[in-house]
């Protein structure tokens, strides 16, 4: 027996989520949800950047909606209200400095990883090819 009103709840938190109406079947539920597979660092680090953005997109929306409020608000819960919109906008300003910070690492290594020029480095095969001479030492001087 399940009670309605709890899956009246989750319906609702899926919804909120935006995971009503995605089947978990379906290719990007799959990939995100495959336990068995290891995931690249690569890939870790795009997934985690597009998890920045949507949180720093997330908390400009409350920056937006607590500054509507706070318009409203009375003398009473003024302090209240001003000092969650400073937070929020302490978050957005690390959250953007933590994006724009990984950005610019990643640009700096593209940079680093792309040759300029190409160097000619001596190998044994060439050094081994060469040959060796072989210093003539004189005879001992003495009774001859």
């Amino acid at each position: 027996m399940t009670d309605p009103k709890a899956d009246a709840g989750r319906a609702k938190t899926k919804a909120r989520s935006g995971t009503a109406g995605t089947p978990a079947s379906s290719p990007a539920a799959s990939e995100r949800r495959a336990p068995g597979r290891a995931m690249t660092p690569t890939a870790a680090l795009t997934r985690h950047l597009e998890w920045l953005e949507f949180a720093l997109a997330a908390a400009r929306s409350e920056e937006t909606w607590r500054a509507a409020r706070l318009e409203k608000a009375s003398t009473k819960n003024r302090a209240k209200r001003q000092a969650r919109i400073t937070e929020v906008r302490d978050e957005i300003a690390e959250l953007a400095a933590l994006l724009e910070g990984i950005k610019s690492l990643q640009a700096r290594t593209v940079r680093r990883t792309t040759p300029t020029t190409t160097r000619k480095r001596a190998t044994g095969a060439t050094a081994a090819a060469k040959p060796t001479r072989r210093r003539r030492t004189t005879a001992p001087a003495g009774p001859a």
